[in-house]
C-alpha cells in the first residue's frame, strides 16, 4: 500500500510539472493548411502561347511555414529570398521580399529581376491558386501557370 502511494505520488507531481512547464509556453499555429511545406517547382507555362517550361531538373524551391516564404535556388546559389504572404481560399499574395542572409542581416531586395527565376515579376505578386493538394499545387497569374511538387 505504502509502495502504491509513493507512486501515485511522483505520478502527480510528474503530471504537474509537466502542466507547469507547457502552462509558460505558447504554442504558434499556423492557418495555411497544405501549403505549408517545402515546395519544388517543377514547370512553368505561358498562357499566351501555350508552352510549356520543364524545371523538374532544376532547384527552385518555395518553403513555406507559418508567415514566410523561403525561395532558393539551389543550382546556383545566387541568394534566398523571404517573403511575407497573405493565403486567402484561392488567392497567394507574396510580398516584402528580402534577402535571406542571417550573418549580415536580412536586408530589403531593391532589384525585382533577381525574383524572376521563382515567379516573381515586382515586389508584390498575387497568384490564383487553381490547385493545392497535399502533395501538388498549381498557381497562375495572367502571363504564366506554375506547377510544383511537394518534397
Amino acid at each position: 500500500m505504502k509502495k502504491r502511494n509513493i507512486i501515485h505520488t511522483l505520478m502527480l507531481s510528474a503530471l504537474f510539472c509537466a502542466s507547469a512547464i507547457l502552462a509558460g509556453c505558447t504554442f504558434e499555429t499556423s492557418d495555411n493548411g497544405k501549403l505549408d511545406g517545402y515546395w519544388h517547382i517543377v514547370a512553368v507555362d505561358t498562357i499566351a502561347t501555350g508552352g510549356t517550361c520543364d524545371l523538374s531538373q532544376k532547384r527552385l524551391f518555395w518553403g513555406v511555414q507559418a508567415k514566410l516564404i523561403n525561395m532558393s535556388d539551389r543550382d546556383n546559389n545566387l541568394y534566398d529570398f523571404l517573403f511575407r504572404f497573405e493565403y486567402a481560399n484561392i488567392t497567394l499574395r507574396v510580398y516584402a521580399p528580402f534577402v535571406n542572409d542571417r550573418p549580415k542581416g536580412d536586408t530589403p531586395v531593391d532589384d525585382a529581376n533577381l525574383l524572376t527565376p521563382f515567379g516573381i515579376e515586382t515586389f508584390e505578386q498575387v497568384y490564383r491558386i487553381e490547385m493545392l493538394k497535399s502533395n501538388k499545387m498549381i498557381l497562375a497569374t495572367d502571363k504564366l501557370k506554375f506547377h510544383f511538387h511537394k518534397m
